[in-house]
């Protein structure tokens, strides 16, 4: 077997689990285990996480478990909340702890998928040798983030192999099927939880978020996914502060990111009787970013 170094975002997980975490790369390792009753109460707080990633990750599952994976679904504490895998690999995900239960983050394990996945908060692929732990130089695992309806990091959802195969010729193809799958679970739970408002695309996904908006019938944000809100520079968690995102909304017309952010902008500044410095805080972001943007967009101040 060839040695495998860390990729780019991998370094730094190496960093942590030698400076922060003290790991030895040689300790002997041994799955940490939630009990029934943890797993139990653990489970009921994921409780939509876990309902709507289900269907996905079955679907997931079917499509590489002939290449020796075992899809598993965690949350933001790096406990495996759910399992799909194949009946013949049940023995080696005991082993290995590919298991409702076993916790996986980096503080612990060191440099693994799901870990690494939650202290990056980006996917991550971690082959082989690329894992801190000696013991791991069987493993390969590949993760992706899912975000809840407030764009808070919920957990991942990572496929993970121990019969060390070569998988670099379809790396790419194995991510962006993770990824895609993530963006898929994430819209799920923001539909779910934004039934009767109209939900809107504010441009292109990135990474494992859609820019999705919850528009209620006056056009005011109710609720906004991870990408929307980074784009747009929102905070986290309730948005009731924002002024209208559209003042009536043409079903046939697509929106287009820019046209939304005019419109956002405009309605900050005509909120706050052109004040750049309130309606910068209005927007949740600094003067200065609202500074460029105006002067980005051609915007009248």
């Amino acid at each position: 077997m060839n040695k495998i170094t860390p990729q780019a975002g991998l370094s730094d997980s190496w960093i942590r689990c030698s400076t922060n975490y003290n790991l030895d790369p040689a300790a002997r390792w041994e799955t940490r285990l939630l009990s029934a009753p943890e797993l139990r109460f653990v489970s009921s707080r994921t409780r939509l996480l876990i309902q709507h990633a289900l269907p996905e990750m079955e679907r997931l599952h079917s499509l590489v478990m002939t290449l020796g994976f075992t899809v598993m679904l965690a949350d933001a504490n790096g406990i495996v909340l759910s399992r799909q895998t194949s009946r013949e690999d049940l023995t080696g995900c005991r082993r290995w702890g590919f298991q409702a239960g076993a916790l996986w983050d980096e503080e612990n394990a060191g440099t693994n998928s799901i870990g690494t996945c939650l202290q990056e908060k980006k996917p991550v692929m971690v082959l082989q040798n690329q894992h801190w732990r000696l013991c791991f130089r069987n493993l390969t695992g590949i993760a992706a983030p899912l975000y809840n309806a407030s764009g808070k990091l919920a957990g991942v959802l990572n496929i993970c192999s121990f019969a060390g195969n070569d998988i670099m010729p379809f790396s790419g193809l194995l991510m962006e099927t993770m990824i895609t799958t993530a963006r898929q679970i994430e819209e799920r739970l923001f539909r779910q939880f934004f039934p009767n408002e109209t939900i809107i695309t504010l441009g292109l996904a990135a990474e494992s978020s859609t820019p999705l908006v919850a528009l209620d019938r006056d056009g005011h944000v109710r609720g906004a996914t991870h990408s929307s809100r980074v784009r747009m520079h929102w905070p986290d968690g309730e948005l009731e502060h924002l002024p209208a995102l559209m003042n009536f909304l043409d079903s046939e017309d697509e929106l287009s990111f820019r046209k939304a952010e005019v419109h956002v902008i405009r309605s900050a500044l005509a909120t706050t009787q052109g004040n750049v410095s309130a309606a910068a805080r209005t927007l949740g972001i600094s003067r200065s970013t609202l500074h460029r943007k105006i002067k980005a967009l051609n915007l009248p101040i």
